[in-house]
């Protein structure tokens, strides 16, 4: 329990005594204190919230429970908690009052903590629902880029722009890639790895990017270090964090130095952390530490914000998608700086708990039947879909929602499904796992504007994240095993 602090104020509002905890805390002597307004000691705002709201009150109903800023003699302030009752005479008149005082300043920082963390998670979740948006437009414009090629694709004039469409179609992709990553639902390829081997792979590379604008160092746990992760992220995390800890260096050689090991972290240290939440624990822990200009206390409020950087503006989304992508394994982070003296950035992510399962079902027959039902409740993908699949010679169904590819699949029997993930109604991973039991022969294939995070394995066969070329789409629905069969 918090030890609390005491004093007690006379008639006029003076205060008569202190405990030696309310002395310590706020750095004064004795003489200091005894007989000045207690107003004296509260910031220029609380004491005037006190004057105008809380005294008044107090005095008419002889107690009160008030939050105010008191200030200590070295000019901080200390957040408290004030809960006070007054003493009258045998006439009812106010005599003098008895305050107990908590320091609140741990409780505060907590909140504070929380607070960011609930912010990056709702930006996270608007950034990840705007790519899932976005990825299925570009859904169509991919689509019908790739159709337009093939009526005008001989035509030069036509064949650059189409050319340029593509380029730029696919660059509005690789941002809500990033976007993704920074939501948290960036990954789908899980796998158990020694990070100590993904970064001595990495730094062979980094090394090449650095040159001489700093040195590279490794201090590595001589045991495995192993994380169920996906590798690929993991990398653009490692990537990220070095590349911001050299930019740090400004014209000067400095070091960086990328650190592994183990770290029980217990519900204090996670309360420090991007993720107060965080499930407490043994962690593998990835450190990137550098000897650059470090960062202030108004910056490291925001430097895992979307865009934010004090390179300039627009600098992109490097350390949000750090943070999204610690978030999305399930892990948090510490940053630790001084302003001349480097900062140090910590990635938690869980230690490997075993084998991981298998995300699907297993090989599906190849599809040898040329009826393909495309579900999605966005008409513009379902009509791209279908005359990207109509022009190979496919029979096309398409269906708005879950129920309606039910019926359509019950009369017509089509060899192949293409499902969106989110719909309203029943869902993809539901309406796969009904159609799989109804024709298990036929092939299954999920699509979304999503990775696959966190999806049932069962009932589909492959999953196509939007926006996906013509050929990635007709090996998933296993047109070359049934070019190679006919």
């Amino acid at each position: 329990m918090t030890p609390t602090m005491l004093h007690s104020i006379d008639g006029g509002g003076c205060i008569t005594e202190v405990s030696e905890l309310w002395l310590t805390k706020l750095g004064y002597a004795r003489d200091e204190v005894v007989g000045r307004p207690s107003t004296d000691f509260l910031s220029d705002a609380s004491a005037r919230y006190a004057r105008e709201v809380v005294l008044p009150k107090f005095y008419a109903t002889g107690a009160c429970d008030a939050e105010y800023e008191m200030k200590r003699k070295d000019g901080g302030v200390m957040p408290v908690r004030l809960h006070a009752v007054a003493l009258r005479d045998e006439a009812g008149a106010f005599e003098r009052s008895i305050a107990v005082i908590e320091d609140m300043t741990e409780q505060r920082a907590l909140e504070t903590k929380m607070f960011e963390a609930q912010k990056l998670e709702c930006l996270g979740l608007m950034a990840g629902s705007i790519a899932h948006d976005f990825n299925n437009l570009l859904s169509s414009v991919v689509g019908n880029v790739q159709i337009a090629v093939r009526a005008a694709g001989h035509l030069a004039p036509a064949a650059a722009a189409l050319a340029d469409i593509m380029t730029a179609a696919t660059r509005a992709a690789d941002l809500c890639r990033e976007l993704l990553a920074y939501s948290g639902r960036g990954r789908f390829h899980d796998e158990s790895i020694d990070l100590n081997d993904l970064v001595v792979e990495l730094v062979k590379v980094l090394a090449v990017n650095v040159g001489d604008r700093a040195s590279l160092a490794l201090d590595l746990v001589p045991e495995s270090a192993l994380v169920e992760v996906d590798a690929t992220q993991v990398r653009q995390v490692l990537m990220n964090l070095v590349v911001n800890a050299v930019e740090a260096m400004d014209s000067r050689r400095g070091t960086v130095t990328i650190r592994t090991g183990y770290r029980e972290l217990d519900e204090t240290a996670l309360s420090a952390s991007s993720r107060p939440d965080a499930a407490p624990g043994r962690y593998v822990v990835l450190e990137v530490a550098d000897t650059g200009h470090g960062i202030d206390a108004a910056a490291m409020t925001q430097i895992f914000e979307p865009f934010y950087s004090t390179k300039g503006l627009g600098r992109g989304l490097g350390l949000a998608a750090v943070h999204g992508i610690v978030r999305g394994h399930h892990g948090t982070l510490v940053v630790a700086s001084e302003p001349g003296r480097g900062t140090t950035f910590s990635v938690f992510l869980p230690v490997a708990s075993g084998a991981l399962p298998a995300r699907t079902t297993g090989e599906q027959n190849a599809f040898s039947c040329g009826t393909v039902l495309v579900v999605d409740d966005d008409e513009l993908v379902r009509r791209t879909l279908a005359t990207q699949l109509e022009l190979v010679g496919y029979r096309v169904l398409q269906a708005g929602s879950g129920d309606e590819a039910i019926a359509l699949a019950r009369t017509s029997e089509p060899g192949a499904f293409l499902v969106d993930v989110t719909m309203p109604g029943l869902s993809g991973p539901d309406l796969a796992t009904r159609l799989h039991g109804e024709r298990p022969s036929a092939r299954v294939v999920l699509m979304s504007g999503y990775n696959a995070v966190d999806m049932p394995s069962g009932g589909w066969s492959r999953f196509l994240m939007k926006p996906f070329t013509e050929d990635e789409l007709l090996r998933a629905i296993g047109h070359e095993a049934t070019v190679a069969a006919g």
